[in-house]
């Protein structure tokens, strides 16, 4: 037996070789008809046989002359007749990551790390001009570039390096996206800007498998074999925090269902591990069957699992027509009950957790300065509230107060909803007050919900019940989740 860096060589009874493992120099390839073997040896990408006559015979890499051996070298008392016999192999086809832009392609040579288990492509300046000249803009108006690892035996982190400039333009026309075994992550031409990067040449964007051995029990036990990922930005050898909340990066992540998850395939879903260990849910990690892939949106690099959450409670008997929804929401983080045990599922939902819930359904995220004097900064829902006062979405209930604890409306409900998606660009249909001409009681809708209400009518996101919309009725937590539900799944 005889043990490489990366490949195992063994000798059979019959003097035979056999090998395994790695073979990226050729180094497992036993040259054919090789008989009469007595001893083998291994080393980083090359091996070694002794036959019974005293030749040597060598396969596998020779960039540092490991198979010139030296002439009249006495094989351990071997008759000094015996001769030399080297065996090179065709050099191993060069190893490319493939780089594509519409008509525009290139194979980009890649070194590899096998210490680190690491791939590295490098981009430069000239070649990614040239792929977006090549591309052409998608339904978004947004050029997409791709590049595609090549898998490796044993690697497991992939590594593109690239000009910080072209992660830091102002505009948001232009994406990058790496494919690799690993997961792919696209990542956005902005995702930098602000940073000051500019004049730091390239960095490095990495995705690869971490180990969690240095997490809590209880986040390892729900873990268990599932995958985890860690996304990182380097510069200059060195780790660089990355949080942008004007930038999202979208990462899927490839996985395999067991039979009981393909089951209940919405409560797959995405954990973020922080820096103490402690898991936050990622309320838009989910999982498409058509591409076997857990997708999810990240503002900041960090580690990411892929995990299977049931959450229920128990006072959910009387609502079952939104038990499905309540759990599947509750699962993902997107709502929260009043207790451990407990939703209230009949009781009115209030302006806070309304807007939380939604901020979160639809995976809004904004820079923040600042809130409504009556949100305290303690609160669960203080981002969110912070991040719709940013972004026009609420502008309170007047004096720079949002009175969270006040039940909300429907109408109001609807406004909100309607202006969240505006913002995100999911509603484009024109409306009308006529769209509300169905409803028996469309005269008690305030004049600042009508188009509102209208558009979510229009979407199929309101049905009204029988003839009547119900504007100035409250919502309760129940029909609040059934409609973000309904949400979630359109967007």
């Amino acid at each position: 037996m005889a043990a490489g860096w990366n490949h195992s060589l063994a000798l059979k009874s019959n003097r035979a070789v056999i090998a395994w493992g790695g073979d990226g120099a050729g180094q497992c390839d036993v040259p054919s008809g090789l008989s009469g073997v007595m001893a083998v040896s291994a080393g980083t990408n090359n091996s070694l046989a002794l036959k019974s006559d005293g030749t040597v015979i060598a396969w596998g890499a020779n960039k540092q002359g490991q198979f010139d051996v030296p002439e009249g070298l006495n094989l351990g008392g071997m008759p000094s007749n015996h001769t030399i016999s080297r065996k090179r192999n065709t050099p191993s086809p060069t190893v490319n990551a493939a780089f594509t832009a519409g008509t525009y392609k290139v194979n980009l040579p890649v070194n590899i790390n096998k210490e680190k288990n690491s791939i590295t492509a490098s981009l430069s300046e000239d070649i990614l001009n040239k792929a977006f000249d090549k591309a052409k803009p998608g339904s978004d108006g947004v050029k997409t570039a791709k590049a595609e690892m090549p898998e490796v035996q044993g690697v497991d982190t992939y590594v593109l390096q690239l000009p910080a400039t072209a992660l830091a333009l102002e505009k948001q026309d232009k994406k990058i996206e790496m494919a690799s075994e690993t997961g792919t992550i696209t990542l956005p031409g902005n995702m930098l800007e602000g940073m000051g990067l500019e004049n730091n040449g390239d960095v490095g964007i990495s995705i690869g498998k971490t180990d969690i051995s240095r997490l809590p029990q209880d986040v390892q036990d729900s873990i268990g074999e599932n995958p985890v990922v860690e996304l990182k930005l380097t510069s200059g050898g060195k780790t660089i925090e990355w949080n942008n909340p004007d930038a999202p990066v979208t990462v899927s992540i490839p996985y395999i269902p067991t039979a009981e998850e393909l089951a209940n395939p919405e409560h797959i879903t995405v954990w973020y591990i922080d820096g103490s260990g402690k898991a936050v849910s990622v309320p838009n990690g989910r999982y498409d069957p058509a591409t076997g892939m857990v997708t999810f949106s990240t503002t900041h690099f960090s580690n990411f699992a892929v995990v299977y959450v049931t959450i229920t409670f128990e006072d959910l008997g009387n609502v079952g027509w939104a038990k499905e929804q309540i759990e599947v929401l509750a699962s993902k983080g997107i709502v929260r009950g009043m207790s451990e045990k407990e939703y209230a599922p009949q009781a009115n939902i209030t302006r806070a957790d309304f807007l939380c819930f939604l901020v979160r359904t639809l995976g809004v995220d904004a820079k923040v300065n600042g809130n409504f004097d009556d949100i305290n900064s303690d609160s669960y829902y203080y981002k969110e509230i912070a991040i719709a006062k940013r972004l026009g979405i609420t502008s309170g209930t007047g004096n720079n107060r949002f009175s969270p604890d006040a039940s909300i409306t429907r109408q109001d409900m609807m406004v909100l909803t309607e202006r969240t998606l505006r913002m995100l660009s999911r509603l484009k249909a024109q409306v009308s007050a006529s769209d509300l001409d169905k409803f028996a009681d469309k005269s008690l809708v305030a004049t600042y919900a009508v188009d509102s209400i209208a558009a979510l009518v229009k979407e199929g996101l309101i049905v009204g019940g029988g003839d009547n919309v119900n504007p100035l009725g409250n919502t309760t937590r129940a029909e609040a989740a059934v409609f973000l539900y309904r949400i979630y799944n359109k967007y």
